[in-house]
């Protein structure tokens, strides 16, 4: 049986604003609305894009964290989104056990084989990206330290006050960056190098993106972060990332909701991301993802490509089962600790 978040009473104040925040972005006339747990710099290139296509409609972005849509959605105010776009196959396996979700067919099988097989009625992978560490090479130099690669320098003591992560609990992002350790290094093994690598924690974000943030900001040296936030600061000389050796692969996910009142347009948009014309597009660096469609040979990011493609994927089932467990540990161990 899959574990699932439990909403705590003293979350209904919460909740409550968040439906009274909800209601100015409901969709309007002819547009969509859609959910994600991305940050607007990292849909904005896509939208924009999109509405240059010929009779497309508005899409307005409703942009929250996994477990804040996760309680939105689960409210009658869920009629007023059409999509959902996220990372997190946590989030779309609980809406679909809620029969949120609309069912899709006819995505190309270089999308579905992407997706976790228990959502693959509903949900379709339009892009993918690769986990690593954004390093601010000036604060390195500042410091006199070499810059980390793997999951392993990170224990290094010298780093100490020295680098930046997320929660589990607070980005499903980083859940999956945690259980691809997990997975790779074994249960034993892999909270071990989390537990020597915490010592070395300056603060733990509250967003995935943040982490990023806060690297470029100066505030530490080095984190690990999902490619697409880290590709889009790359502008910045002072900043460099690094995937890691064995970075597992993290899908970009979208579906329909089940009570979306414009799914029509919806579906459209999605087949728009599936055609050649929407893979470009994805391809284009400002998105900082991959498409799922092979890039051709001759693109300076096939290679990598190459290499997140031929990742094993992640166990899915176990990360459901085990979902509440590893978020409670590691908040537990580590983040109650530098609070």
């Amino acid at each position: 049986m899959f574990l699932r978040r439990s909403r705590a009473p003293g979350k209904t104040l919460a909740l409550l604003l968040l439906t009274a925040g909800f209601s100015s972005c409901a969709a309007q006339g002819n547009e969509l609305v859609m959910a994600t747990t991305f940050s607007p710099s990292a849909t904005a290139w896509i939208i924009a894009r999109w509405q240059t296509e010929p009779g497309s409609v508005m899409i307005r972005t409703l942009n929250r964290t996994s477990a804040s849509l996760e309680q939105l959605l689960d409210t009658a105010n869920a009629e007023n989104v059409d999509l959902v776009l996220t990372s997190s196959p946590m989030l779309l396996q609980h809406l679909q056990e809620h029969q949120k979700l609309a069912p899709f067919s006819g995505a190309p099988a270089a999308s579905q084989r992407l997706v976790p097989e228990s959502i693959r009625a509903t949900s379709v992978a339009v892009a993918m990206s690769g986990f690593g560490l954004l390093i601010n090479r000036s604060a390195l130099a500042t410091r006199h330290l070499p810059a980390p690669a793997d999951w392993d320098d990170l224990t290094d003591p010298r780093y100490q006050g020295a680098l930046l992560m997320s929660s589990p609990s607070r980005s499903d992002t980083n859940h999956l960056m945690v259980e691809s350790l997990l997975q790779q290094k074994g249960w034993l093994k892999g909270w071990q190098t989390l537990l020597a690598s915490a010592g070395n924690l300056v603060t733990i974000s509250s967003r995935s993106f943040g982490v990023a943030d806060k690297i470029k900001s100066g505030l530490g040296v080095a984190g690990p972060v999902i490619d697409n936030y880290a590709n889009l600061l790359l502008n910045d000389p002072h900043l460099a990332f690094i995937y890691f050796p064995q970075s597992a692969v993290s899908p970009t996910y979208v579906a329909v909701l089940k009570n979306s009142q414009h799914a029509s347009e919806a579906r459209r948009f999605i087949r728009y991301l599936l055609s050649p014309e929407g893979q470009r597009i994805l391809a284009d660096a400002n998105t900082g993802k991959y498409p799922v469609t092979p890039l051709t040979a001759g693109n300076p990011r096939a290679a990598q490509q190459a290499v997140l493609m031929n990742q094993p994927p992640l166990n899915y089932r176990l990360i459901l089962k085990r979902q509440r467990l590893v978020q409670r540990m590691f908040d537990t161990a580590i983040s109650f600790r530098l609070a």
